[in-house]
């Protein structure tokens, strides 16, 4: 699997502190909505987080993260803890769908009534 992966850093006047704006471009063929939802959603008591269709590519989500306060760590740290993320989010969403039946068995076993 080849995985495309991309760190934009949008250099548009409109933003006051360039330092603190970071755009990713997601390729979701690769990552479901679902994880992208998640990871945008842990990464939004420190960002501001807006997402959007890529016009030129519908396989694509371009991901936008703004500061609310200061940073501490560089962009390309933040891009590496965000893929890291996406990762991690997405490969919990696989394991659940192959063995999460297994999860409910287990919790329906230890659930179940007590029987002399």
């Amino acid at each position: 699997m080849i995985l495309l992966l991309s760190l934009i850093i949008n250099t548009s006047n409109n933003r006051e502190d360039m330092s603190n704006y970071l755009t990713i471009r997601i390729d979701n063929r690769l990552y479901s909505k679902d994880a992208i939802i998640a990871v945008l959603y842990e990464f939004s008591n420190k960002y501001d987080v807006t997402q959007e269709i890529d016009k030129n590519d519908t396989n694509f989500i371009i991901v936008n993260l703004s500061s609310k306060t200061k940073v501490t760590e560089s962009l390309s740290q933040l891009e590496r803890f965000f893929w890291q993320k996406l990762i991690d989010q997405q490969l919990r969403i696989h394991i659940n769908q192959q063995f999460g039946h297994i999860r409910d068995l287990i919790v329906e076993e230890a659930f179940k009534p007590i029987s002399k």
